[in-house]
């Protein structure tokens, strides 16, 4: 039985953190373990939630978004009722200064509320497009009927010493009962939970949320959030498996660079049987590997053609690599060429990027280098 629940992802309110790659698309267009779009995790941990109304709101840099979603066929999306919606660029009479685009997901919401006010599921999940993650949106539902929640968010607890350029909110709950909210670059001991921007409520509560920014002049969702959340019952649902939150173009690096060297985070975001994770098809020919192909520890995508060496590197779809050419640690999109006897190492190529012969170009795990669409080096 399906969900009675709608989905609303954010495709890219946070286009300024990762402006290298957001020059020429949306967030969500954003191309991640050769493959896949980074929206596909969302779209995909709604559908096998049996979550069959979507909204995707953009505002703009959304054609290529519109061209991978297409009629959402690919995630049985395609239908005369519910499916996929796009929410396209509007305006807001409401920001100061006169009308704008809308910047912030209260905004967004506040300007979508009509649809909002149309929905007759019970639940609303809310979804950015930056985090990479294969969750069980069903298990976090009934965990948010069982608690009698307001808001559920979906949090994890960061490996490592984990820092972000930008602020970002960290969380302290006492038995998944939310005690504090603050925004901070990195995870404390008072504050260890990193959210991951999902969030779980009631249609009606969220109706409650959008009239009370209005009536207060809010228009950051956070900062509701931050405003309420000690008179009500707000709780986390704690993730443990992986998740990637691409808040920085060096996030993003660093998270493809972990996919391909990481098998059991690999297994877990990609091939969990029961929840897989679903792309636009390509009819596209197998990769080649030619007699002077060397490949190690790499993620590769279909119509490649593989005549030099490739070690620890995500290709995306036709990407070529001539015989005498070295690919390391490297993230080549779409249709990226490197011609004989070139080096790449650390380096980031946007789609039909060409490296002419002999070229060396090296970056650094730290500061990798990015090239831009269509470029010849």
């Amino acid at each position: 039985m399906a969900n009675s629940a709608v989905g609303i992802v954010f495709s890219n309110l946070n286009n300024n953190t990762l402006s290298r790659l957001t020059r020429d698309r949306t967030v969500a267009a954003i191309p991640f373990a050769c493959r896949y779009r980074l929206i596909d995790f969302c779209l995909s941990n709604l559908v096998n939630a049996d979550i069959s109304k979507i909204h995707v709101i953009a505002n703009y840099n959304y054609r290529s978004l519109l061209e991978h979603i297409g009629s959402g066929k690919d995630w049985d999306l395609a239908r005369r009722q519910e499916g996929i919606t796009l929410i396209s660029p509007y305006q807001t009479a409401s920001a100061s200064g006169g009308a704008s685009v809308f910047s912030t997901h209260m905004e967004a919401l506040k300007n979508m509320r009509q649809y909002i006010n149309e929905f007759k599921e019970e639940y609303v999940v809310m979804m950015d497009s930056d985090c990479v993650l294969n969750i069980d949106i069903s298990d976090v539902i009934a965990v948010h009927e069982k608690t009698d929640a307001n808001v559920t968010i979906v949090t994890k607890v960061p490996d490592g010493d984990y820092t972000s350029k930008h602020p970002r909110m960290f969380i302290s709950s006492v038995a998944g009962k939310i005690n504090n909210i603050a925004m901070a670059t990195a995870a404390s001991e008072r504050n260890p939970e990193l959210a991951l921007n999902i969030f779980v409520m009631k249609t009606s509560y969220l109706r409650i949320l959008i009239g009370e920014a209005e009536a207060y002049g809010l228009n950051s969702f956070t900062d509701m959030l931050m405003k309420k959340y000690k008179h009500s019952n707000y709780r986390t649902y704690c993730f443990t498996g992986y998740a990637a939150s691409v808040s920085s173009f060096l996030d993003y690096y660093k998270y493809s660079m972990q996919l391909v060297s990481d098998t059991e985070a690999r297994v877990s975001l990609l091939n969990a049987k029961e929840r897989p994770i679903f792309t636009r098809v390509h009819n596209s020919a197998p990769v080649v590997y030619t007699s002077t192909a060397t490949v190690e520890n790499s993620l590769i995508a279909d119509d490649c053609v593989i005549e030099g060496t490739v070690i620890n590197s995500v290709l995306s779809r036709g990407v070529h690599v001539a015989k005498g050419a070295v690919v390391k640690d490297s993230i080549l999109f779409q249709g990226t060429e490197v011609k004989r006897n070139a080096e790449l190492n650390c380096i980031v190529t946007d789609k039909r990027v060409t490296i002419t012969e002999e070229v060396k170009l090296s970056g650094n795990p730290t500061m990798p280098f990015f090239i831009q669409k269509d470029r010849r080096v």
